[in-house]
């Protein structure tokens, strides 16, 4: 056999592996080494040939360049940087998810379109559109909606079908609509910027959430059995002002996190890497305002209070009250300060507390003290006495963590000002800020580590930290596989047959698409981006065809991934939770138009290539 009928031979044997059941990844690195050590034979430089005894012959058996090409593999997915923004995402979705923030951002989303026909799935199709955004899960959005949304649904007297293909087609949209998981690993894949490539995946991502709504909506005035109008005992009468403050409380804190990180990336204030680290602290304080805000409303009881730690020190509870109300009002001052230098450009205020080192501490404390001495009983101080029973222990614990910040404030002065070439508790130079920055620290993060759900945040690093090394060792497999693919001269003889064929670019863009299609029935996305549509890559520019346009359209492609019976996975999640006298095949049937506006959205964005090229040009020429 050729090299190149072994590389063909090594592509048929993974294809086969994968429709036996085998593990994705174990199977590309164990294709990957199997016919990377006959591909890199060569007795000389092994020293095969010179071996003599048993471990000589072990040494010159293991001296084979696949495994130099693993190890260096694995060194180059390591130190990617695009990558790094893959665990950073999981987990901001992950820790969303476990908010329990969709279930209020639905029945919000439902009341505000009360009056639109099928106002309960057009609710659906926006609630899986942002939440699906926020996670980029696949399963866990279509999971999570069918355990709230579909049984809401049917109750509506919905039609099976209509609800289920909603859900389904509503949970699939993370793939494309940024901040994507997939566009991430497509831009690793296929060396394409991030940036660019969520500039052009925003238009066509929202066009398809259209789409679906349109469809919906255009389905239950032709036919209002399909989503009978909701009834007012149902839903209750609500007010103009209770529904705006409803999706001041629901809607806009996902969005505004949303919007706030890929607004740094679009903008270029951050790198993706950097915008999802600020979108997984962001997930983590609004996780912890929603806790909050529960126990505020009597509707969650801290796994704390019952016990000893309810009954909170009166001075630690003063310390803690003084020190967010001075917290409280040094951010006020740094937003008039901030307004006042953007509309009568007064200096910007320094990047530190007002005033010398040790005010904020100083004033903390004398709050502290007032608050205490007078119960909060002045005009001013009044509204720190709590009025619900949750408040003083937590102040108290942010009073604790006070002083354990002043303390590690100190140690670090310690450290930083000694010599280094004397003794060490010589001091050197002081570093006066670090009592107040110790101080404030201390303080939030010691209340936000009492109000966050320490369950759910071990579930979410756990599931991130899996996702991520699935998603690694799936490039480490994929890049060594690639690589003896291609040096057993695979991807040329796939180019020269693809190339002979003479192919226009809308014949050569149908083919692939139709092979991404057909490749979506037993594999998931991150196994075709990642193994098969680096093989179509090389052949662009031959065809004329933009990275970024080919990556939006593969990223619509796989929309049908999770949709197409019969290896629908979005169908099967959904099955999972579903009642069960909903059957499969009322899901299927629910889901088949979707695909047809799947391929519509495909056949207008070919046809009209800015809808995804122009934003990018535009921001970034």
């Amino acid at each position: 056999m050729t090299n190149a009928e072994v590389a063909v031979l090594q592509l048929a044997v993974f294809v086969l592996s994968i429709l036996l059941g085998f593990p994705i990844w174990i199977t590309l690195m164990a294709m990957g080494v199997f016919f990377g050590y006959y591909a890199y034979w060569d007795p000389a430089r092994m020293g095969w040939d010179k071996a003599e005894g048993f471990e000589q012959s072990l040494e010159a058996l293991l001296n084979n360049n696949v495994f130099d090409l693993m190890v260096n593999q694995t060194y180059s997915v390591m130190a990617n940087d695009v990558l790094t923004a893959v665990p950073l995402f999981l987990f901001m979705g992950y820790v969303v998810e476990r908010a329990n923030i969709v279930d209020r951002l639905f029945v919000t989303l439902q009341i505000a379109a009360k009056r639109l026909p099928a106002s309960m799935a057009v609710a659906a199709l926006a609630t899986c559109a942002l939440f699906a955004t926020a996670t980029g899960i696949i399963g866990a959005v279509v999971t999570l909606m069918g355990m709230l949304a579909f049984p809401a649904m049917l109750k509506a007297r919905y039609d099976t079908s209509f609800s289920a293909g909603v859900i389904c087609a509503g949970g699939c949209l993370g793939i494309l609509i940024p901040p994507s998981i997939m566009l991430i690993v497509y831009a690793a894949a296929a060396s394409v910027s991030v940036v660019r490539l969520y500039a052009g995946a925003i238009i066509p991502g929202f066009m398809l959430a259209g789409l679906y709504m349109a469809y919906v909506i255009s389905r239950a005035m032709i036919n209002p059995s399909l989503a009978p109008k909701p009834r007012e005992e149902d839903i209750g009468h609500i007010g103009f002002a209770e529904i705006c403050w409803r999706m001041l409380t629901s809607f806009f804190p996902l969005a505004f996190l949303i919007l706030s990180v890929l607004g740094a990336i679009l903008f270029g204030l951050a790198t993706p890497s950097e915008a999802a680290s600020m979108g997984a602290m962001g997930g983590i304080v609004l996780a912890i305002s929603y806790r909050i805000g529960a126990m505020y409303n009597g509707d969650l009881t801290p796994p704390w209070m019952g016990t000893r730690d309810e009954n909170a020190n009166e001075w630690l509870f003063a310390l803690g009250s003084g020190g967010v109300l001075a917290l409280i009002l040094f951010v006020a001052y740094f937003v008039l300060h901030g307004i006042a230098t953007s509309f009568f450009g007064i200096p910007a205020p320094a990047p530190h507390l007002p005033g010398a080192p040790g005010v904020g501490v100083a004033l903390s404390v004398v709050l502290a003290v007032a608050i205490r001495l007078t119960n909060g009983n002045l005009p001013i101080l009044g509204f720190l006495v709590p009025s619900r029973p949750f408040i003083r222990p937590l102040l108290a614990f942010g009073g604790r963590g006070a002083l354990i910040g002043l303390f590690f404030g100190a140690v670090y002065t310690v450290i930083v000002a000694s010599d280094p070439e004397q003794d060490f508790f010589i001091f050197h130079e002081l570093n006066p800020w670090a009592f107040d920055d110790g101080f404030f620290i201390g303080l939030i993060g010691w209340m936000a580590w009492k109000a966050v759900d320490k369950d759910g945040l071990q579930q979410s690093v756990y599931l991130s930290v899996r996702t991520s090394a699935m998603v690694c060792w799936l490039f480490v497999g994929s890049w060594t596989f690639s690589s003896v693919f291609s040096y057993l001269g695979g991807h040329d003889l796939i180019e020269h047959w693809v190339l002979s064929m003479d192919l226009s670019p809308v014949a050569f863009l149908i083919m692939a698409q139709i092979i991404i299609f057909l490749l979506g029935w037993p594999l998931e996305w991150s196994e075709i981006i990642i193994i098969f549509v680096p093989i179509f890559l090389p052949m662009l520019p031959h065809f004329g065809i933009d990275p970024l346009f080919f990556g939006i359209l593969v990223a619509l492609n796989l929309q049908t991934s999770f949709l197409t019976p019969p290896m629908a996975m979005a169908a099967y999640y959904l099955k999972g939770v579903a009642p069960p006298h909903i059957q499969l095949m009322d899901i299927f049937r629910g889901v088949m138009p979707y695909l047809a506006l799947i391929l519509l959205a495909m056949v207008l964005m070919y046809n009209f290539p800015g809808i995804a090229l122009w934003l990018p040009t535009l921001a970034y020429g």
